[in-house]
Formats: structure tokens, sequence, C-alpha cells
């Protein structure tokens, strides 16, 4: 009977502390897509953009949807482009996209300067890989996206470049998988630092130039032009967790994870 009564007793414990997760990550991510984010930046502040470039026409779409921005270096003063290994298309099309810049803002310093980096993380999945074995690669590409995201990747010489954010403040992405990573890596981390800003500052004090900040991290996601009528899965699963999620067909606007949650946002056709 003792044995029966401990049973249920650990059933009803784990049932609670499960629906107690469940609520909890429900409200950190409708409070976090509802938070306020600042309009305005200091004249003359670094700004870090941090862009994930997926592989083949992910890739093409993202640096069509820059050059249509257009992408000003004077605005976005250093650009972390994050490639998947053995994807040296992705790479070798962001440098030619930054010697487009170099050539078009020739009297900006942050063009000639030529600040921005391409940094290769692990795949998330590989072609044909079993599903085994793809939550352990898929491990070591957050892993390595955490690193990215802290500057603390070996591929990084943050030495050499003037960023005095320690996050970057723009994420930008339309997939595919390691878009996954990066994002739940920001989330993770803002997550951490509001934490750390709850615990040690008073109430209106922000903290020093030095220390990471909640206002960093913020996440775009943009819908592939190819998705009409429905969402890709990566955007099914990163619709609650980004800031803002763009589509560029009527069909998609206002579509939302659940009740609450930020709608996404119809902008037309932002490609070339």
């Amino acid at each position: 009977m003792s044995a029966l009564i401990i049973a249920a007793f650990a059933v009803l414990s784990l049932l609670i502390v499960s629906f107690a997760l469940i609520i909890s990550l429900h409200l950190l991510l409708s409070s976090s897509q509802h938070s306020t984010v600042p309009k305005l930046r200091r004249r003359g502040t670094s700004t870090h953009l941090l862009i994930v470039l997926g592989s083949g026409g992910h890739t093409a779409e993202m640096l069509s949807m820059l050059r249509r921005i257009p992408l000003d270096p004077n605005t976005y003063t250093f650009r972390t482009y994050i490639v998947t290994s053995g994807d040296s298309f992705s790479a070798s099309k962001a440098v030619e996209f930054e010697a487009t810049l170099h050539a078009q803002y020739k009297d900006s310093k942050h063009a000639q300067n030529q600040n921005y980096e391409v940094i290769t993380v692990p795949r998330a999945r590989r072609v044909h890989q079993s599903y085994l074995t793809a939550p352990f690669s898929t491990v070591q590409c957050f892993w390595a996206c955490l690193q990215v995201l802290r500057g603390r990747h070996p591929d990084q010489q943050r030495s050499n470049h003037s960023i005095k954010s320690q996050y970057p403040d723009l994420i930008l992405t339309n997939g595919p998988a390691t878009a996954v990573c990066v994002v739940l890596g920001a989330k993770l981390l803002r997550f951490w630092n509001a934490l750390f800003e709850l615990l040690l500052f008073k109430p209106g004090q922000t903290p020093k130039n030095n220390q990471p900040s909640t206002a960093a991290l913020r996440t775009i996601f943009i819908e592939s032009w190819a998705r009409v009528t429905t969402l890709s899965l990566s955007g099914k699963i990163l619709l609650p967790l980004v800031d803002r999620f763009l589509v560029q067909w009527p069909n998609l606007e206002g579509k939302q994870a659940w009740r609450g949650m930020r709608k996404a946002e119809y902008v037309g056709t932002i490609i070339e």
C-alpha cells in the first residue's frame, strides 16, 4: 500500500513540475515577445548585425534582401555571417557581398575597414543523416552558435574589431535548421541576462557598457518568398520565439503560434 502511495505521489509531483515548466515557458515566450525594444540609438553607436546564411536558395534570398534594404555599413557597423561546415558557396557569397559594400561605400570608414567576419559552425543535420544521430549533431551546432553569440567561437578575432556590445544587437535569418539553434541560443542568453539584471541591479539602474544587456540579441525571421500559403518547418518552430516574424505573402499575415503571441507581419516582396 505504501508503495502505491509513493508511486502516486511521484506521478503527481511529475505532473505538477511539468505543468509549472509549461506555464513558465508560455510566460517566458509571451513576455519576451512583448518586451520593450529601444527605438533610438545614440548617434555613432556601433551596431552589430548577425546574419544566418543557409545553403543554396536561403543564402541567395538573404543576400537579395540585404541588397534591397539596402544594408548600410554606416548603420550596421559590424557584420557577422554564420555559415555551416561544407557550405563554401554561402561563405564565398558573403565575401562577395562585402566586396560590393566596400565598392559602394567608398567614403565610409566602416566599409573600408571591412568590419565583418564569416564564422563556420557544424551542421545541425547533414543530408541523409540518420535521425538517431541528428540530436547529437544538433547539440554540437547549438553549442557552436552559442559561442558565436558570446563572441567566443574559435573563428572569431574580436580583439581586432572595435565592437562595444558583447552580443549582436540584431539577428537576421530566413532559416534553415541552423537558424533555430541561433535563435534558441539568443533566447537563452536573453533569459539569463534578464535574470542577471533582476538579481544584481536596482530598479531603474542600467548595466555598464561592458555588461550584457537584454536590449541586444533581437531576432527577426523572414519567411521564404516561396512560402505562399504555409510556413516552413523552421518558421513554425521559430514563430513563437523571434521578436518579429516577416512574411512576403498576404495569405500568411496574422499567423501566430497561439493566442496572445505576436503575429506574423506581411511586408510584401522584399527580394530583388
